[in-house]
């Protein structure tokens, strides 16, 4: 004689024939569930490690301004928590950064030739230039008695 452990989910009644619904109910209910958690999970943590993830990557003009030994210079500025930059160069009226040092910012950000080129022919009368690159921009002006005022920023996509 066999003795059988009592089903803690069939409470005595009759198992349901083949082919009922109610599994398919039960399935549905917990693929539904599944998927609500899984949404309200993504929502919460996908935030929560993008922030965390772009606190352990460095800016790019963090980089390039430590790689260049400037941080603790009063022409060249970092801004915006690491993801802007504000270089100023020496004018015939005015002090600013060697030129030596935003050329090696410009080289560490890998600002295309073409940019570098455009920033070189710069006048004063051409006011305020831009270029974008990768996921920097740049923005420009020039004047021969104040130098070289260049603004690099990170911009989403």
């Amino acid at each position: 004689m066999e003795v059988h452990a009592p089903d803690p989910l069939n409470d005595g009644a009759a198992p349901p024939p083949i082919g009922s619904t109610r599994h398919l109910a039960y399935g549905a209910a917990g693929i539904g569930i599944g998927l609500i958690v899984d949404t309200l999970i993504g929502a919460v943590a996908g935030p929560v490690i993008a922030t965390a993830t772009a606190a352990l990557t460095p800016s790019p003009i963090n980089g390039a301004v430590q790689t260049c030994d400037v941080e603790d210079n009063a022409w060249i500025v970092v801004g915006d928590d690491g993801d802007s930059v504000a270089m100023q160069t020496e004018g015939a009226e005015s002090s600013g950064a060697d030129l030596t040092d935003v050329v090696c910012v410009l080289t560490e950000l890998d600002v295309p030739d073409s940019v570098v080129t455009r920033m070189d022919s710069t006048r004063a009368l051409d006011g305020r230039q831009t270029a974008d690159w990768d996921q920097l921009a740049a923005s420009w002006g020039y004047h021969p008695d104040n130098g070289l005022d260049l603004v690099i920023e990170v911009v989403e996509d």
